[in-house]
Order: C-alpha cells, then structure tokens, then sequence
C-alpha cells in the first residue's frame, strides 16, 4: 500500500513554526517562568518575615540588655537607691537641707518609672544669704543618703544691704527602686502604664 505524502508548503510551514513556537511560549511560561516566580515571591515572603522576627529578636535583646544594666545599676546603687516608697524620708531631707536658707519652698512634682528605676521629681526655691550657703545645700542634697540630682538651677541676686543674698529655683530627682518594694496603688498604676508602653513599641 502507498502512503501519500507531499511537501508542506511555505505558508503552512509557517503556520506550523508558529504553533510550535507558541506551544514553546507556552511550555517556558507554564513550567518554567512561573514556577521561577513564585519561588522569587515566595522567597521574598520569607525575607520579609525574617526581617520582622529578627526585629522582634533584636527588640527583645535590647529589652533584656536594658533590664540587666537596671539590675546591675540597682546592685551597685542599693545603699543609694532604697526600695520605693521614700517620699516622707526625702521630703525630711529637703526640709533639712534647706533650713540653711532663709526661706524656701518645695514640690513634687510626678513619680516615673523607668524599668525598675523610680524617680521622684522636686521643685525647690529658696533663697540664700550668700551664694556659698547655696552651693552648700546643693552639695548636701547631691550627697544625699538617697541619691538624688539636681539641675536647670537659676539663680538671681537681691538687692540687700550686704549685696550677697541670691534667690534660687531648682529642678531634682530622687532615685528609689521597685526591687522589694512594697505595693501601692501608685506603684501599681505606674507598673501597667509601662507594660502597656512595652507591648504597644513591640507590636
């Protein structure tokens, strides 16, 4: 038996060489271009979620450094910064102080917490006989038994008969330590308001 056969001819060559190409299009686009993609999206994905875990990792590091340098600051400052709640031994203190001056007056101002560090914030004005009486009773609060700085310290003369009376506004800082202390609402309120400033920076 006899096959029939002939030659294609040009047009449809043509036509046949772009099926074929387009099935090739198709076969690269299908198999191989779009695997290649999602690969590279998927990679991307993971990149990206990488990037937000070690964020996350690098923040908790950073919280866990913190809290140890406050722990190691509150070791080595523990006669210097006693347990929370000071305020009626500081407020002696201050009234102590500063009966070296002529008159004064004294505030606090708000309590911060900042790991387990406490600070209690004062406002003193006063007004001194000389300005050594005045650099005196800064010298006495700086060595403190509670420590405690001072700073944004303005001082002004007074017209008086020796010429040497100054009056003076200050801004301080007690430092105590919620390590033993023991609680109270203040302290309690603190506490939440910190965690609540913790969760809100790590979401």
């Amino acid at each position: 038996m006899r096959l029939l056969t002939r030659d294609f001819t040009l047009p449809e060559k043509l036509i046949l060489l772009v099926l074929i190409l387009v099935l090739m299009g198709l076969g690269y686009y299908q198999f191989i271009d779009q695997p290649i993609r999602r690969g590279i999206e998927e990679a991307h994905a993971e990149r990206d979620n990488l990037v937000l875990e070690l964020a996350a990792v690098e923040r908790r590091i950073d919280d866990y450094k913190r809290r140890v340098a406050e722990l190691e600051e509150a070791k080595e400052l523990r006669h210097e910064m006693p347990s929370y709640n000071q305020s009626e031994e500081e407020l002696r203190i201050l009234n102590e102080v500063l009966g070296a001056s002529e008159q004064y007056s004294l505030a606090f101002d708000k309590i911060t917490l900042n790991g387990n560090q406490i600070r209690r914030n004062f406002l003193i004005s006063f007004t001194a006989p000389s300005f050594e009486t005045a650099k005196g009773i800064f010298t006495r609060l700086s060595a403190s038994p509670i420590r405690c700085l001072v700073g944004d310290i303005q001082c002004s003369g007074v017209d008086a008969a020796d010429g040497n009376t100054v009056n003076v506004k200050a801004n301080g800082t007690f430092y105590e330590t919620r390590v033993d202390a023991v609680m109270d609402a203040v302290l309690a309120e603190l506490i939440r308001a910190q965690e609540a400033a913790a969760a809100a920076s790590s979401s």
